[in-house]
């Protein structure tokens, strides 16, 4: 798959008074505007929690297909993007005005319950797909969506929305499906529907239990409890497979954005190895501002840092089975739009661009003087067209950070921010911000021609496979390094971790905060363990142990000194970049490094920001300043370099005194890309 310049086609109810022939101009003119600015493939939002339309179907897929037809005379690819399985539902007043603030990208236009009631689709009710929550057996309410579910192991709902799928298909044209949140949005209050409690008895033989089996719930030394998560996880699998098998055969289709590296993703089911069982084109959506905002407490504000790291792994499993990966990113202006492009292209994943209007609060006269997406990725998709080839290399890292899978789904460890994840993270994090070349890999590579060493960061689950893996890795020559707590043979040191949470039956599940967001349980977010001290030792099977932990600085530039003497030089060698995350991306032919500055600064338009009726996730950003950084890259080596500065203005100075070479960059400089042929 070519990589895709991808953005966002929204549409309001005001564009479904559908056909008019101000809605045929306005297609027209955007579509004019999407090509202008060299966009490759559109992902439409609007109508998002689809079953809330099923009375206005044939009016929906007509304004879909006068979409696709328009842009297909331009060549370009249209992708519809919708909720499979939530619905909004509002009881009182307050619901509804919380999701008009909140959900308004939706156009949640949905039934009252009453009518609700008696919606059906080829025959089946709809109410009797929907999720049932684990603590009350009742119908699983989401109050930060102001929504019910359906259950996506339901075969019921699956025959359903896999025959809608066809027919959206067959009725508009589109070229891909992005089929939203198949996952756990309730985390592990969900599902004790029958489908769900029946596959649970299928395989352990019990019922499930009720919420106040502390034996239970929680408990990861119960095998029972182990199969229910892993049913969990398998459930959006088995879902996107048979949606794959309804769909046309070279068809595009993604799952949600979800971030299935945390720890929490224990509780919602995330996981893009489920979701590529299916789909062939993975996605992360980057929520919130990016970058972040530092001084309003009720956006999402992540950190370049998480962003990504939530990326590194989509990107591993999407590389591994041959399939690209794209990031959703959401931006107002120039500037936080070239950092959303910069971001995305520094993991090597597409871009997908787009505002979020309705999220800002702003009355419409103030939204329509702002730009569209056609004109936020102008610059930057035109730099991408004409450099195509600085973009369509894979990762062509020396080091691979091992993602253990298994730690994460078997172990309380792992279903902690405190425990794996914490370490596995701190281990990449620490590596890009070090210039070194590294990322997230989830097998054992066959040999050593491109990844040279393997850093397993405390998996304290280490199954035979991986063992038989990890022997053959180091007979063919690769190093292999463990740390912190760590299940391999010759280690003891994962005895005193518990195996359970110690909390009251009721603080095991997550709860809602200000009746909007969702909040992990404090036993997810807050759990620590004890850091742990020792030397380095060779254990039986070649590989290199350290007790401590990589979140632990002291340790990792310990660390660091050992990875440099025992790596063989490359053919170039950074030697200095301070402030910058770094990638490399190449083949046989050539080298690409991206830098990409960690940290920033970010002003907002301040007038727009205090004449917001609500603040719901985003901020208007208007400038980005990187922080922290040095204008200086020092490299070693023989080969010339080329520097690309996309988004900063100026130019670049090169000197060269012998194999040393200094790059001195403009100020400011956010990103740039450094080649060597």
């Amino acid at each position: 798959m070519k990589p895709k310049r991808i953005a966002a086609w929204w549409y309001s109810l005001e564009d479904l008074n559908w056909p008019s022939v101000d809605g045929k101009e306005k297609i027209e003119k955007y579509a004019k505007e999407l090509y202008d600015s060299d966009v490759d493939t559109v992902i439409l939002y609007g109508a998002h929690f689809r079953f809330d339309w099923l009375p206005y179907f044939t009016i929906l897929h007509s304004y879909i297909k006068a979409i696709a037809d328009e842009l297909h005379k331009y060549g370009i690819k249209l992708f519809d993007h919708h909720s499979v399985n939530l619905v909004h539902r509002y009881t009182t007043v307050e619901e509804m005005e919380r999701c008009m603030v909140h959900s308004a990208p939706h156009i949640p236009f949905s039934p009252s319950r009453e009518a609700a009631a008696s919606w059906e689709y080829e025959g089946k009710k709809l109410n009797d797909w929907r999720m049932i929550d684990v603590k009350t057996r009742e119908p699983l309410y989401y109050p930060q969506y102001s929504a019910e579910g359906f259950c996506y192991r339901n075969p019921d709902f699956i025959d359903a929305y896999t025959s809608y799928a066809r027919r959206l298909v067959a009725d508009t044209g589109i070229d891909g499906l992005m089929a939203d949140d198949a996952v756990n949005y309730m985390h592990m209050n969900s599902c004790a529907c029958p489908h769900c409690r029946a596959e649970f008895k299928k395989r352990t033989g019990h019922e499930l239990p009720d919420m106040y089996d502390t034996n239970f719930w929680g408990n990861f030394s119960n095998p029972d409890f182990l199969e229910w998560i892993k049913l969990r996880f398998e459930a959006s699998g088995n879902f996107y497979e048979k949606l794959r098998a309804a769909l046309p055969e070279d068809f595009t289709l993604t799952a949600c954005g979800n971030a299935s590296a945390p720890a929490n993703a224990i509780g919602n089911g995330a996981d893009v190895r489920q979701f590529l069982r299916g789909c062939n084109y993975a996605n992360l959506e980057l929520c919130g501002n990016t970058p972040a905002y530092k001084h309003d407490p009720v956006t999402v504000n992540a950190t370049m840092q998480k962003k990504i790291v939530d990326s590194s792994l989509h990107y591993a499993v999407a590389k591994e089975k041959g399939y690209r990966c794209f990031g959703t990113g959401y931006g107002f202006t120039e500037p936080s739009a070239e950092i959303i492009w910069a971001t995305n292209k520094f993991v090597g994943a597409d871009c997908y661009m787009s505002t979020l209007k309705p999220r800002l609060g702003l009355k419409k006269a103030e939204l329509e003087r702002l730009p569209n997406e056609a004109q936020l990725v102008k610059n930057v998709f035109h730099f991408e067209k004409e450099h195509e080839d600085l973009f369509s290399l894979s990762t062509a890292a020396n080091i691979g950070v091992y993602y253990s899978y298994n730690t994460r789904n078997t172990t309380f460890f792992g279903a902690t921010s405190g425990g794996f994840f914490r370490d596995y993270s701190a281990t990449l994090l620490s590596l890009l911000e070090a210039g070194q070349s590294a990322e997230t890999i989830v097998h054992f590579p066959k040999d050593n021609k491109t990844i040279k060493a393997v850093i397993i960061p405390s998996a304290v689950v280490v199954t035979e496979k991986e063992q038989s893996d990890m022997e053959a890795y180091i007979k063919a020559g690769g190093i292999v390094y463990a740390t912190g707590y760590s299940g391999l043979p010759g280690v003891n040191n994962t005895a005193s971790l518990p195996d359970r949470p110690g909390v009251k039956a009721e603080d095991f599940f997550s709860k809602i905060r200000d009746k909007v967001w969702h909040k992990s349980a404090a036993w997810v977010t807050d759990t620590t363990f004890p850091e742990l001290s020792g030397d380095w030792q060779t254990l039986e099977n070649g590989v290199r142990f350290n007790p401590h932990r990589c979140g632990e600085k002291a340790f990792f530039d310990e660390f660091l000194t050992v990875l440099r003497n025992d790596l063989e030089k490359s053919s170039v060698e950074l030697i200095s970049q301070k402030g910058y995350l770094v990638n490399r991306f190449g083949d046989e032919t050539h080298q690409v490094i991206h830098f990409l500055a960690a940290d920033y600064d970010t002003e907002i338009d301040k007038h727009l920001d205090e004449i917001r009726f609500h603040r719901s996730r985003v901020n208007l950003i208007t400038k980005v300043t990187p922080i922290g950084i040095s204008r200086v890259l020092v490299f070693e080596s023989r080969l010339e370099p080329t520097v690309y500065l996309p988004i900063t203005k100026g130019e670049a100075k090169i000197e060269r005194e012998g194999e040393k070479i200094t790059i001195t960059l403009p100020e400011n400089t956010s990103y740039a890309i450094v080649e060597f042929k």
